[in-house]
């Protein structure tokens, strides 16, 4: 039997009167790499932070239908927003470290959400997470310094280890390339493929060739809709929607 991480039921969203998305039901699979790509303003983003509710802190929002993540509706109201956003870890269009050391970086989630932690089991949180994304040779001589000084590329990385002590299931990834210059993106891409083995990802993507090179199964929103879904190769090579054959070959978006 198939397993997901994710299942959304004719699920809507609206940022006051203005509905982003509609009626969307579609299910996202464990350990893949799912991309969501569409033209600006489709509602890729408005979706990807439905996942850990982090829009609701932009104003009036509402919603109808359901979206599960892990089996447990996030909607419910019994669910704790802390404990949903520690297992669903998001990463940003521009790289966000905090205005901190590379040590303190990795371990602030650590500190915000677990309690009686050890120096030596925060030392061995930073070991293990900056190895993980290919930053610990580089900077374990370096950790006191600022995070701000690092190059974009380990900027990004370094946020995406800033996640790992807290052990999240799925990684939200939004636009993580777009700020990084061809070498930075090849990089991360290789990131995120090897993350794979351990987490579940979602990626919104505006690059229809990182699509292809990273993703296994990819989604297709138009206007807020779910136009069309299916594996990478499948959806680009013969894609079962007009739309979806329109916007692949560039004639719209």
């Amino acid at each position: 039997m198939r397993n997901y991480v994710v299942n959304t039921n004719e699920f809507s969203f609206w940022y006051g009167n203005f509905q982003a998305l509609k009626d969307l039901t579609f299910n996202i699979s464990a350990y893949k790499i799912t991309a969501l790509i569409g033209p600006s303003g489709c509602g890729k983003s408005t979706f990807l932070k439905c996942l850990n509710r982090i829009n609701e802190r932009g104003g009036e929002v509402s919603h109808d239908g359901s979206i599960q993540v892990f089996g447990h509706d996030i909607y419910h109201p019994t669910v704790a927003l802390s404990e949903l956003r520690r297992q669903v870890g998001m990463v940003f269009q521009k790289p966000n470290p905090l205005p901190l050391s590379i040590y303190e970086n990795v371990i602030f989630g650590a500190r915000t959400h677990m309690r009686k932690v050890t120096s030596k089991e925060l030392d061995q949180m930073v070991e293990t997470s900056l190895k993980r994304v290919g930053l610990w040779d580089d900077l374990k001589d370096q950790l006191g310094r600022s995070a701000l000084t690092l190059s974009l590329e380990k900027q990004q990385r370094l946020c995406i280890a800033r996640l790992l002590p807290l052990k999240p299931k799925l990684l939200l990834l939004d636009e993580p390339c777009s700020a990084l210059d061809p070498a930075g993106i090849e990089a991360i891409e290789t990131l995120i493929r090897d993350l794979k083995k351990d987490f579940s990802i979602l990626i919104v993507t505006h690059s229809m060739s990182q699509a292809k090179r990273v993703s296994d199964e990819t989604i297709f929103m138009y206007m807020g809709e779910l136009v069309e879904m299916g594996p990478t190769k499948e959806l680009f090579e013969t894609p079962t929607q007009p739309r979806t054959a329109a916007y692949i070959e560039g004639r719209f978006g």
